[in-house]
């Protein structure tokens, strides 16, 4: 054989290498890569489930209410003797201002007729892009009640004992006197 020939067959013999290891290394590529997307989309659906706030389940925020008053300690003054209902859409957007622009499923708001301390607001957002506004409404609501220098005695209740709750779309601002409770989890 020639040298010609010889080169020629070197060539080929190099030639066919390459593409045997390109195939195998292409292949080798593709896996990975496969693997990477495979595992970028489990990740993402991973983090999704961890990082949603709605806990899916539903509640009858008047049932809610019920329930925070049956949660209060043996022996104390029965709430709902006291307690009214105000739906009076203008009066509750004096007292939560900013609240009326947010589109709520449900909104349960019961005030202390006589006293100005005992209040439960509860909602539920219709977007949970509001919940967060609803919180910040709920606090401020609590920060101007706790600075209320005409009722002291009042101001240091609400800056003591009032709270802001929430799952999912739902919020709570509960404000009860000394000697009652606010349910730990509200919403359970």
């Amino acid at each position: 054989m020639s040298e010609r020939g010889m080169g020629n067959m070197k060539t080929n013999q190099f030639s066919n290498a390459m593409h045997a290891n390109a195939v195998v290394g292409g292949t080798r590529m593709v896996r990975r890569v496969l693997v990477l997307a495979l595992i970028c989309i489990l990740l993402t659906g991973v983090l999704t489930a961890c990082g949603s706030k709605d806990s899916g389940k539903t509640y009858d925020l008047q049932q809610v209410y019920q329930d925070i008053l049956a949660a209060q300690p043996e022996g104390s003054d029965d709430l709902s003797d006291v307690m009214f209902e105000t739906t009076d859409k203008d009066a509750i957007e004096e007292i939560y201002p900013g609240l009326g622009a947010i589109e709520l499923k449900q909104e349960v708001c019961y005030q202390h007729a006589v006293t100005g301390f005992c209040e439960i607001m509860l909602v539920e957002a219709a977007d949970s892009k509001d919940v967060q506004r609803i919180v910040d409404i709920s606090n401020q609501r609590i920060d101007t009640a706790a600075d209320d220098s005409f009722y002291p005695e009042t101001a240091q209740l609400w800056a003591q004992n009032a709270q802001v709750q929430t799952e999912g779309n739902y919020v709570a601002l509960v404000a009860l006197p000394d000697g009652y409770t606010v349910p730990e989890k509200i919403f359970s």
